[in-house]
């Protein structure tokens, strides 16, 4: 009896392993994120938006993973030790989408956010 027992819990445990593997914890805690942000640009706050951007002044040509403070004020690119620069892309034009991301083009610009997330910086700009 107790062998039997001992199968039944080891299959439930690999059951367990197989499904916790197929659940997307971080999409889980990124919409939480992103729900987050999206409460507080309500209020009237700052946020911080993450994104990847390729711009030949902001980030030398290369891709860059960094954050655009959206809120009351002006949009400024935030980049990991640099200080806050205005982002004034001019006018964007979307390229690609899908579940992750969504890219937008300025002349040689490119912007990659969530697009969720699309919607606040497209206001922020007056696009």
């Amino acid at each position: 009896m107790g062998e039997l027992v001992g199968a039944l819990v080891r299959g439930f445990i690999v059951i367990a392993g197989h499904i916790l593997t197929m659940l997307d914890t971080a999409e889980f805690f990124g919409a939480r994120r992103r729900s987050a942000r999206q409460k507080a640009l309500s209020r009237g706050e700052q946020v911080k938006i993450p994104c990847v951007l390729r711009d030949p002044s902001l980030t030398d040509g290369r891709e860059q993973q960094g954050r655009l403070l959206v809120g009351p004020g002006r949009v400024q690119w935030l980049a990991p030790g640099r200080p806050p620069t205005p982002f004034e892309p001019g006018e964007l034009t979307m390229q690609a989408v899908d579940e992750q991301a969504i890219t937008f083009h300025a002349g040689r610009t490119e912007l990659r956010l969530h697009p969720d997330e699309a919607p606040a910086v497209l206001r922020a700009l007056g696009a």
